[in-house]
């Protein structure tokens, strides 16, 4: 038997000819709508180390043992825009604005307590991912400050400063909307897209006396902590209206009163509103932060009051307002003649879902080191966030952290010379703020502040710290829709035809879309031939198909 009897009938079909395809695009014919993106994203923290030795100035006292050091931190540039891709670090520069409360050596001659501010500089060079064109927005603050007293005129400071960053990227994307003179089969989907409409920078005058009344007279500030925080805002077409207040933590002494005695604590809250007139048309959503750092207190002579503390300064204001709409977005296309083709991108977007603002009382019994004595009086009480974070859970936002209680005391242990020294604690909070948009996955942006702070004397061994904690917290979900690209029609020599009509058994991933795709038809002419009443295909079925 030869070979070629061994081959079956069927198997003696001529080949089929090479099909050759050529890609003719269509973009003179694409129909775009450009619209504005602006996809939203935190950089890892990072956290730089300064050591610097700092030297007690000529005009104060030998330096004996130090109460108390905190600090704020402030960039020299809050926003670097428009990033040139060229490597992949960021130049930060600003300084520490040092605030030092010591015991001299020679209380008698030069008092209690003396304060000494200091400013640290500080350079570095920040290794982190950035994307061309991208803008950030970075935040700056001292997370630790370690002290150590090298002699009576010089102590080293080690500060860590924690830097955060957001980036924006702000970019123009060609939504496809079809085909010009063809009649394009389109899926289409329904995608929120955020863009940044404003970013603006506006700065509010302060002048206003505080309320402290004495019936001595002041003599100076030792210490003086201020903090702005919102109170409300409201957006329209040609202003944005910010109510907020400014708390100021004032440490201070007066004349004609003992040593310690003349050392007084005072805290006052000023009301402020802002109008930031805006130029062009902004709507939507946003988020509002303050730097403080202009603002002082200064014990000056008012005409009609006499001697009085005053706020003066600036509050610079940063204002983020968001736009998101709502729109079709393409997904998939078909041509029922030609051939069509495309390819798709990503494109991610954050669109706020709400903010929400909350606050909780924190209470804590301290309890002195009995090498002290018994406390006789409280000088001072401060306190600041050492560690907070924020997560989502069932429609609220949960913020637990570490409160740091800072408070300056004095005992009764030397009845000649009355002992001062410094307790510092780590306080627990947690604040929670229903946010019923939520639904599980959001991304939150809390920020986290301390107000109202106080403390008492239970007895000469307990003391009651209490705080007031606020966290303002904005909450976005991140979004990915596709973009239609390069659309083209692929012309085939191949002259098959496909039949008029056929019945087609719906498989298990089958769509109305899907099917009408395979067979170029409509999904309109496939629903109303088999008189679909949603679009839902069942496994199995029968379906009826007329191109």
């Amino acid at each position: 038997m030869t070979y070629e009897k061994d081959i079956p009938d069927y198997a003696m079909v001529p080949a089929r000819e090479i099909e050759e395809k050529v890609i003719v695009p269509v973009t003179g014919n694409a129909v775009y709508t450009p619209v504005q993106v602006t996809n939203i994203s935190e950089k890892p923290k990072t956290v730089i180390t300064i050591e610097e030795d700092i030297l007690v100035p000529d005009t104060k006292p030998d330096l004996r043992e130090i109460l108390l050091i905190d600090g704020s931190a402030l960039l020299s540039s809050r926003e670097i825009d428009r990033i040139n891709k060229t490597d992949d670090y960021i130049g930060l520069s600003g300084e520490v604005e040092l605030k030092t409360l010591y015991v001299p050596e020679n209380r008698q001659a030069a008092g209690p307590v003396i304060a000494v501010q200091t400013r640290v500089p500080f350079k570095e060079r920040w290794h982190t991912d950035i994307a061309p064109g991208a803008t950030l927005i970075m935040d700056c603050r001292a997370e630790k400050i370690e002290y150590m007293v090298i002699n009576e005129r010089k102590y080293r400071v080690k500060i860590s400063l924690s830097i955060a960053a957001r980036e924006c990227i702000d970019r123009k994307v060609d939504i496809f909307e079809g085909l010009s003179g063809e009649d394009l089969q389109m899926l289409k989907e329904r995608a929120e897209i955020t863009s940044i409409s404003l970013r603006k920078k506006d700065t509010l005058t302060i002048s206003e006396n505080l309320e402290i009344k004495e019936e001595g007279n002041f003599e100076s500030i030792l210490k003086q902590d201020i903090s702005v925080t919102e109170n409300y805002k409201q957006i329209t077409a040609e202003k944005i209206v910010i109510n907020g207040f400014i708390y100021v933590n004032l440490l201070y002494t007066v004349t004609g009163e003992s040593t310690c005695d003349s050392i007084r604590q005072a805290q006052e809250r000023v009301e402020f509103t802002q109008f930031m007139p805006i130029k062009q048309q902004a709507e939507g959503v946003g988020s509002i932060c303050f730097d403080s750092s202009g603002l002082r207190v200064k014990l000056v002579q008012d005409e009609e009051q006499g001697e009085v503390f005053r706020l003066e300064g600036e509050i610079i204001t940063f204002a983020e307002l968001y736009t998101v709409t709502e729109r079709d977005i393409i997904v998939d296309g078909y041509h029922r003649e030609k051939d069509f083709i495309c390819d798709f991108t990503e494109e991610r977007s954050r669109v706020p879902v709400a903010t929400s603002t909350g606050e909780a009382s924190v209470r804590e019994i301290i309890s002195p080191d009995a090498a002290y004595g018994e406390v006789e009086k409280i000088l001072y009480t401060t306190g600041e966030i050492v560690d907070s974070e924020s997560r989502g859970e069932q429609g609220k936002v949960i913020t637990e952290g570490t409160l740091q209680a800072k408070m300056i005391c004095v005992s009764l242990r030397n009845e000649e010379e009355p002992q001062i020294f410094s307790i510092r604690q780590g306080v627990p909070f947690r604040v929670v703020t229903t946010v019923p948009q939520m639904t599980g996955g959001e991304i939150i942006s809390a920020k986290t502040q301390v107000r109202d702070i106080w403390a008492e004397k239970i007895n000469g061994k307990q003391l009651e710290f209490n705080a007031t904690v606020m966290v303002g917290a904005e909450i976005m979900r991140e979004v990915a829709f596709k973009v239609l690209t390069n659309p083209a029609f692929e012309e085939s020599t191949s002259k098959e035809t496909m039949a008029p009509m056929v019945v087609y058994v719906a498989g298990k991933d089958d769509t109305l879309w899907s099917i009408a795709k395979k067979f170029k038809t409509s999904a309109d002419s496939v629903s109303k031939l088999n008189e679909l009443e949603d679009e839902g295909i069942v496994q199995g079925r029968k379906l009826l198909i007329i191109r």
